[in-house]
């Protein structure tokens, strides 16, 4: 598993260097800095009992063996429901086993995850204690789009798209919500299932093992698949920091209205009041408002 260790810790020192150079960038409340170099913090102490290698399952036994083999299925029959169940436990077992490896990794690095995706950073204030989180705006360089039967086309150096926009919140998103899963508890087959003589047992180790590894491989692609969304997210706002200090894009407005007292009844609000953004962040296509971004 040695190769899978070093994945994540590649994967994750790639993305961790993009947003050392997004953070580069300035912001409206806090000066430019660049991200320290990849830290291990202490593990954190966890409670749940990790999932079982690979060999308590390979080497299964039956519960009851006092259960004559020649009761149950018929032989063609037992054989490919032997085979369904020993890759299906070895794909939940090895999915399971990764994604506690990983959680573990990222359990190491917590505190400096906590620092690099540091959305608090990103928030716009709003009346009342609440926050505006900022559009993700996605970029695209040399963007082509052939239309009409390939009789016309249109070249762009550039295209900007706000893939979701502003909107309030009461905390700032944490890295935790992409690339912290848990994993299931993985139940061994009845016993009907599972090996009885030597044949089945040389069969069923080597599926097990085969689905253990197509487990393994599906819990690697689901953590790129979060890291990348994490990613895409954090730049995709740090980027609508960068244009509106540029004035490429235009800043959110939000409005408060007092409303006193109000409700009746079996509720009653003192000072209530109602937040309520009135202008989302569009792009400027005017150039002649844009202007170069300090640094």
């Amino acid at each position: 598993m040695r190769g899978h260790h070093n994945r994540v810790l590649i994967l994750l020192g790639l993305a961790l260097g993009v947003i050392t150079l997004a953070l580069c960038i300035p912001t409206q409340n806090a000066q430019a800095r660049t991200a320290p170099l990849l830290g291990i913090d202490e593990p954190q102490d966890a409670d749940v009992e990790p999932p079982k290698p690979l060999s308590a399952y390979v080497n299964i036994e039956k519960e009851n063996k006092n259960v004559d083999e020649n009761e149950g299925l018929p032989f063609d029959i037992r054989k490919e429901a032997i085979r369904e169940a020993a890759i299906s436990l070895g794909a939940r077992a090895g999915l399971a086993w990764r994604t506690y490896e990983i959680q573990q990794e990222m359990d190491k690095r917590t505190r400096y995850l906590d620092k690099v995706f540091d959305f608090t950073q990103l928030l716009v204030p709003a009346p009342s204690g609440l926050l505006i989180e900022p559009p993700i705006i996605n970029e695209s360089i040399n963007a082509m789009l052939i239309e009409g039967d390939g009789q016309q086309a249109a070249v762009s150096d550039r295209i900007f798209n706000i893939v979701m926009n502003a909107k309030i919140v009461s905390a700032p998103r944490t890295w935790r919500t992409y690339l912290e899963r848990t994993w299931d508890t993985v139940e061994p087959p009845p016993d009907i299932l599972r090996p009885e003589n030597e044949e089945e047992r040389a069969l069923w180790e080597d599926l097990v093992t085969k689905g253990w590894k197509e487990g393994v491989q599906q819990a690697n692609e689901i953590f790129e698949e979060d890291l990348n969304l994490l990613l895409a997210d954090f730049r995709g706002m740090v980027r609508y920091r960068l244009l509106l200090a540029q004035g490429m894009v235009s800043p959110p407005y939000a409005l408060q209205v007092d409303r006193g007292i109000t409700g009746g009844g079996n509720e009653m609000r003192i000072g209530d009041r109602a937040v309520q953004i009135t202008g989302v962040p569009e792009l400027v296509t005017g150039f002649d408002q844009w202007q170069p971004a300090s640094r």
